[in-house]
């Protein structure tokens, strides 16, 4: 059994970035990948969280797992002085999964839950300085530029394909926080009949702390419920002060838990 790298990206992942594990035969028996990002705006305390994930038959995991803890730990050198975390994501009743990362050193300390927010009664009034205005998404440029901007913040998950599948639905808005003329924020709800989920919300770094946030998001959930939505959900992650800070301000009531975290701090 050895581990290799592809010769081609794998979904846009670099070959060095990726392994392959090969039995005797020749037959792949496994595959892992890792992902850097620098994500200060989310985890504050812990900016550099390093990604990865394995698909790999039991014989072929530690030699799988093994090499991608030393790549991570390549990685984690362009911040050596900033705190990082290697992690995964398992579902709740993945057992044996969990249980190989748990005789591995990794621990769960962040989850990733499923929450209910409280919906504004009131629209309320501007913040001095500050307006928050619906933003057009009528161009394909338009679209990829959001796209862009919320990738740029913290959002890698929306891509393009995404964002534009979530503008099929009914109840899809997106705002954006104005200070002076300058964009410092935007939030995305998405959803359909009665019901509408909060995609992401960001404000850029230096505009942080000032309440811009709840008010952008305050103003986003009494719109929709104007329109007839009286069920707003999100996703947050555990570990996560600034999420979970913010979903405190809607007294969002936990629904679900729907992805457990494993870690290990590098």
């Amino acid at each position: 059994m050895q581990v290799t790298h592809p010769q081609e990206p794998f979904n846009n992942i670099p070959p060095e970035d990726v392994f392959v594990a090969v039995n005797d035969l020749g037959v792949q028996s496994g595959y892992g990948y890792v992902m850097y990002q620098y994500q200060p705006s989310v985890y504050p305390d812990k900016p550099v969280n390093i990604f990865f994930n394995m698909d790999c038959t039991p014989e072929s995991e530690y030699l799988v797992f093994g090499a991608l803890v030393a790549r991570a730990r390549q990685m984690r050198q362009a911040n050596p002085g900033e705190s990082a975390r290697l992690y995964t994501s398992v579902t709740p009743g993945d057992s044996r999964k969990m249980n190989f990362f748990l005789h591995n050193g990794l621990t769960i300390g962040n989850t990733e839950d499923l929450v209910r927010l409280q919906i504004p009664q009131e629209v309320g009034p501007e913040l001095f300085n500050c307006s928050i205005i619906p933003l057009p998404l009528n161009t394909v440029q338009e679209q990829a530029n959001l796209v862009e901007r919320l990738q740029r913040n913290g959002l890698g998950y929306i891509s393009l394909p995404y964002l534009q599948l979530l503008q099929a639905n009914p109840n899809f808005h997106v705002w954006g926080i104005l200070y002076g003329q300058n964009l410092v924020g935007e939030c995305v709800i998405s959803g359909r009949d009665q019901s509408a989920e909060l995609v992401g919300i960001y404000i850029v770094p230096e505009f942080q702390r000032r309440g811009l946030g709840k008010r952008l998001l305050h103003r986003a959930l009494a719109i929709v419920g104007q329109e007839g939505v009286n069920d707003v959900r999100a996703r947050i992650m555990s570990a996560s002060q600034p999420q979970v800070h913010l979903m405190r301000a809607f007294n969002a009531e936990m629904l679900d838990q729907t992805l457990l975290f494993p870690g290990l701090d590098l």
